[in-house]
């Protein structure tokens, strides 16, 4: 008896470590500016956030130069962030899936955002994202992303998010498919709408 659950337990470590990478270390050099850290502050006090409605408040400078704000929620009814990095396996094998998501899905109200976790080469991160032709918006975890990082324990992960900026459905680590992605997500909007 004690050998099977050894084998089953060694079958899901195998699962985990064939879907996700282990673990996802935050940048200790990323620090929030003043305003960011502030906005960061009232997101992590429930009471203050929703008295003064700024948890949403943000602006952050993709790793393509462009800028993203509390507006990629505001316009959207879902947004899925994946929190990744360049060198986890299976976080690299699904992003020509999420790029085709991203397009797919863009006039449903829809967004995907990346959260590059990890990486300590962000020239060579940005190199990748015009490698491989990514679409969607990738920030590093500040402001309204770095609030997620502690529950992370293995990336990819991924989370999903309402307009508000509320968290809907449980957070999913590991790679998915394209057909996996576009089931869970038509459930969600259905969800939001």
């Amino acid at each position: 008896m004690k050998k099977i659950a050894l084998m089953i337990s060694g079958i899901l470590a195998a699962a985990l470590l064939l879907s996700a990478c282990v673990p996802a270390p935050v940048q200790a050099e990323t620090t929030p500016v003043p305003e960011v850290a502030a906005a960061t502050e009232a997101a992590t006090e429930p009471d203050a956030a929703e008295e003064t409605g700024d948890a949403l408040e943000f602006s952050l400078t993709t790793l393509t130069g462009d800028t993203l704000d509390q507006t990629v929620f505001t316009e959207n009814k879902l947004i899925m962030v994946n929190y990744w990095a360049t060198w986890c396996g299976p976080c690299v094998s699904e992003i020509p899936d999420l790029i085709k998501i991203s397009e797919d899905y863009a006039d449903k109200g829809f967004v995907l955002i990346g959260v590059l976790t990890g990486d300590d080469d962000i020239d060579g991160a940005k190199s990748f994202i015009a490698d491989q032709g990514v679409s969607y918006p990738v920030v590093l975890p500040e402001a309204f992303f770095l609030n997620h990082v502690d529950s992370i324990y293995a990336i990819p992960t991924t989370m999903f998010f309402n307009a508000e900026g509320e968290q809907i459905n449980a957070a999913v680590v590991g790679a998915k498919s394209y057909e996996d992605w576009a089931g869970l997500i038509d459930l969600l909007l259905g969800q939001v709408s």
